[in-house]
C-alpha cells in the first residue's frame, strides 16, 4: 500500500467485469495526477487499487491548500483594446472584469503578432478540501470503460451501479454528493463473508479494516497471494501449475480474498487434446490446469474462489466443467469426420476481407510469397514441398467447430489435426508456428519451414492492410502490424537469413490493389521497426543511421554492419580513420552538389605527388580484397584494413590540394576520392557517424 497517505477515495460498486480494471486503474492515475497539477495542489505520490466491488485511489503528501502563483495573462491586442480616441473598448473592459483587475494592473507587451495587453495576476490559494469534490466528479465522468451504462434513475454512466463513496482527507470526512449518493467514512466488507459497512477513522487503518473484513484491497498483493496458493495447490494435487499470467491477471479482479479449490474431472476427457481442455477451462471458466512432470495435462484443475472452499464448491465446478467438456468432445468428434486437407476448398466460402477476398485467396497469396522466398533462400526441394503443403493447410482449421468455439486455438488445432492425419511433422508444426509471435512473450518459429510460412503470412498481412488503408497511426495499431514487422526482422536476424525485403515487396505487389505505390511506405515502416530493434540491441543512433541510410533492406546484413561498427568503435584509432573518410566524402559531395552530371576522368600519369600515388596504390591493390570482405560480411577485418591506410590518407590531405587550379589534375584527384568511396557506397555512410 501507499505509505503515509493523507487522501483516500473509495468508489463502492456492484461487481465490475475483471477485464475493465487494468485500463481504469491507469486512467485514474493519469487523470488524478493531471487534475492535482492543474489545480496547483502539491502531492508526493499516487496509487490506485481495485477489487471486483471497489476502486480506491490514494495520495500521499497532498497539500492542505493550493500553491499561490503570480502569472501573466494575455488580453486583447492594443488595437482592439482602445478606440480611435484612446478610450478602453468593451474588449478591454471584459478582460479587466473577467480577471478581477484594474487598469493599474495592465501593461503592453510586443509579440510576433503585434502589441497586446497583459496583466500580472495572482492566483489565490484555495483549500484542497473544497477542490477534491470537483476532481472526483471529473474522474468519474471521464473514466472510459468498454461498456458504460446508466442505472435506474441515476445520471452517471458507470459499468455497474455505484453504492457509496468513502472520502477522507487528513483523516477528515470530505463532503461530496453525486447522483444522490453522499460520501461517508465507511467502507464495505466482503459482500458475503462480512457484508456490512465499517468505519475508517484513519486512512492508515484503511487496509487493516478491509483485511479484517475479508478484503485484500491491494491487487498486487492479492495477485501474488493467488500465485503462491495456486503453485502450492498444484504440488499438493500431484503436479505442477500450468502458469498463465493473463489468466492470473483476470482472476485477481474476480475475488476480494482468494481461496483455491482443487477439483478433478473424469479422466475419460483426457482423450480430447490438451489444448482444447485447457482452453475450455481458461476461457469459459477461468480455471487453472495442472500438468504432470512431463508437461501433460492431468485431470486435476484449480478454481480461484471468492469464498471458503467446501464440497459444494468443488462439486459445482466439476459439474460445470463436465458439461463444457462434453461439448468439446462433440466438437472434436465432428471435426475428425473430415481430414484437414478436405476443408481447404470450403475456405472459398469464408470471407477474409471484402477487398482482399476469401481466406482461400489469402492462402493463394501466401503460397506466391512463400515460393519467392524459398527460391531466394535456395531451399532444397523436399523443404519446398513441405512449405507448399504447410501453406496449403495453414488456414484449414478455421472451418472447424473447435476454432469456431475457441478462436484462440487457430493453428494449434490445425497442428493436432494435421498430426492425426499423418502429415509431415514440419508441416504440422508450421501450421501452428506461422502465427507466432501471438504476443510479446510468444517464441518465434525456429524451423526453416515454419519461418518461411510465417514470413509469407506476415508479408501478406502487412501488404494487405496497407492496400486497404488499415495503416497504424500514432499509438493505434489494431491489427498488430508493428509486432508482425518486428517479427519478420527478428526472424531474419536470429536465423541468419539474408533476404532483401524490397525485392520481396516488389515481387508480391502485383497481388494487391495499387501494390507498387505501397512498397516505399512499407519499407519506411520496416525501417522504423529496424531502428527500434537495433536500439534495443544496444547500437547507437549514428551507427544505425549510417547503415540504414544506404537503402539496403537486407536487414541481417545491416545488423552485421551495425554490430561490427559498434564493436569497432572501441578501437582508439576509430575517430582518426573516420575523419579521413569524412573529408573525402565532404569534398566529393560538395563537388557533386554543384556538378551532379559532370564526367570525371582518371589518368594515372596525372598523379604527380608521392602522397596521391600512394593513396591510389593502397586502394587499387586492395580493391579485390575490400570487395571480398564486404561480400563475406567480414566487417571487422575491413575496418582493420582501413586503419592500415590511415597514415596514407592523412598524408594525402596534408600534402595534396584536391581542388588544384589545373582542371585535369583536380578532376583526376576528385575521381580518385570518388572511386575510393564507391567501394563503400552500398555499405554505410561514413558521414553520418559521429566521431565523438
Amino acid at each position: 500500500m501507499l505509505k503515509d497517505s493523507n487522501f483516500l477515495c473509495e468508489i463502492g460498486t456492484e461487481e465490475i467485469p475483471a477485464g475493465y480494471f487494468p485500463a481504469a486503474i491507469e486512467s485514474i492515475k493519469k487523470i488524478l495526477r493531471q487534475k492535482l497539477e492543474e489545480s496547483r495542489i502539491d502531492f508526493a505520490d499516487i496509487e490506485v487499487y481495485a477489487t471486483p466491488r471497489r476502486i480506491a485511489f490514494m495520495a500521499s503528501g497532498m497539500a492542505e491548500s493550493q500553491r499561490s502563483e503570480q502569472v501573466e495573462v494575455r488580453g486583447p491586442s492594443v488595437k482592439a483594446a482602445y478606440d480611435a480616441g484612446g478610450q478602453p473598448t468593451k474588449a478591454l473592459d471584459g478582460f479587466l472584469k473577467g480577471n478581477s483587475i484594474t487598469m493599474a494592473d495592465v501593461f503592453t507587451k510586443d509579440s510576433e503578432k503585434g502589441a497586446y495587453i497583459y496583466a500580472a495576476k495572482k492566483l489565490e490559494s484555495g483549500k484542497t478540501e473544497k477542490i477534491i469534490p470537483v476532481i472526483i466528479k471529473h474522474i468519474i465522468e471521464n473514466l472510459k470503460f468498454p461498456k458504460q451504462m446508466k442505472w435506474s434513475d441515476k445520471k452517471v454512466y458507470f459499468p455497474r451501479p455505484i453504492s457509496y463513496f468513502l472520502l477522507l482527507f487528513n483523516d477528515r470526512l470530505v463532503d461530496f454528493e453525486m447522483d444522490g449518493i453522499n460520501s461517508s467514512d465507511k467502507t464495505r466488507g466482503h459482500y458475503i463473508q462480512h457484508d456490512g459497512m465499517f468505519e475508517v477513522t484513519r486512512i492508515s487503518d484503511y487496509e487493516k479494516v478491509l483485511l479484517n473484513n475479508g478484503v485484500i484491497i491491494n491487487h498486487h498483493e492479492r495477485k501474488e497471494l493467488i500465485r503462491k496458493e495456486l503453485i502450492s495447490a498444484a504440488v499438493k494435487a500431484g503436479g505442477v501449475l500450468n502458469e498463465d499470467e493473463a489468466l492470473l491477471d483476470i482472476v485477481t479482479f474476480l475475488v476480494e480474498y482468494p481461496y483455491i479449490a482443487v477439483c478433478e474431472f473424469n479422466r475419460d476427457f483426457l482423450e480430447i487434446p490438451d489444448v482444447v481442455l485447457i482452453a475450455e477451462m481458461k476461457e469459459h471458466q477461468k480455471y487453472f490446469s495442472v500438468l504432470d512432470k512431463n508437461g501433460k495435462l492431468t485431470s486435476r484443475f484449480l478454481v480461484t474462489s471468492n469464498n471458503p472452499v467446501n464440497d459444494n464448491v468443488r462439486v459445482g465446478n466439476v459439474r460445470v466443467i463436465t458439461a463444457r467438456f462434453n461439448d468439446a468432445g462433440f466438437f472434436y468428434r465432428e471435426d475428425r469426420k473430415l481430414k484437414l486437407h478436405e476443408r481447404v476448398e470450403s475456405l472459398k466460402n469464408v470471407m477474409f476481407h471484402k477487398e482482399l477476398g476469401t481466406i482461400h485467396d489469402k492462402v493463394e497469396r501466401m503460397g506466391f510469397i512463400a515460393r519467392f522466398i524459398s527460391d531466394r533462400l535456395t531451399i532444397e526441394e523436399k523443404e519446398k514441398d513441405n512449405i507448399e503443403r504447410a501453406v496449403h493447410l495453414s488456414k484449414a482449421d478455421l472451418n472447424t467447430a473447435m476454432v469456431f468455439e475457441f478462436p484462440s486455438l487457430q493453428g494449434k488445432i490445425g497442428r493436432i489435426y494435421a498430426q492425426l492425419d499423418g502429415e509431415n511433422s514440419q508441416v504440422s508444426d508450421a501450421i501452428e508456428e506461422h502465427y507466432r509471435p501471438r504476443s510479446q512473450e510468444d517464441p518465434l518459429p525456429d524451423s526453416r519451414v515454419s519461418i518461411v510460412v510465417s514470413l509469407a503470412e506476415k508479408f501478406d498481412n502487412l501488404f494487405g492492410s496497407y492496400s486497404v488503408g488499415n495503416i497504424p497511426r500514432g499509438s493505434q495499431d489494431p491489427y498488430a502490424l508493428r509486432r508482425q514487422a518486428g517479427a519478420v526482422i527478428e526472424m531474419l536476424i536470429r536465423n541468419d537469413i539474408n533476404l532483401n525485403i524490397k525485392e520481396v515487396l516488389e515481387h508480391v505487389s502485383v497481388n494487391y490493389k495499387n501494390g507498387k505505390s505501397h512498397v516505399d511506405n512499407l519499407i519506411d515502416f520496416f525501417d522504423a521497426r529496424v531502428k527500434t530493434y537495433f536500439t534495443e540491441c544496444g547500437f547507437k543512433y549514428d551507427e544505425i543511421d549510417a547503415c540504414l541510410s544506404v537503402g539496403n533492406t537486407d536487414y541481417l546484413e545491416q545488423f552485421r554492419r551495425a554490430k561490427s561498427l559498434n564493436e569497432f568503435r572501441k578501437n582508439d584509432k576509430f575517430s582518426e580513420m573516420l575523419l579521413g573518410f569524412k573529408r573525402m566524402n565532404n569534398i566529393v559531395s560538395g563537388f557533386r552538389k554543384e556538378n551532379s552530371d559532370y564526367n570525371l576522368m582518371f589518368d594515372q600519369s596525372l598523379l604527380v605527388e608521392k602522397e596521391e600515388k600512394e593513396l591510389h596504390a593502397f586502394f587499387h591493390e586492395r580493391k579485390g580484397k575490400i570487395g571480398d570482405l564486404i561480400k563475406t560480411s567480414s566487417y571487422i577485418e575491413l575496418f582493420k584494413l582501413l586503419i592500415d591506410g590511415k597514415n596514407i590518407i592523412d598524408g594525402f590531405f596534408d600534402k595534396v590540394l584536391v581542388m588544384d587550379s589545373n582542371q585535369k589534375i583536380r578532376d583526376n584527384r576528385l575521381y580518385l576520392l570518388e572511386n575510393i568511396l564507391s567501394n563503400f557506397v552500398n555499405l554505410l555512410d561514413f558521414s553520418r557517424i559521429s566521431d565523438k
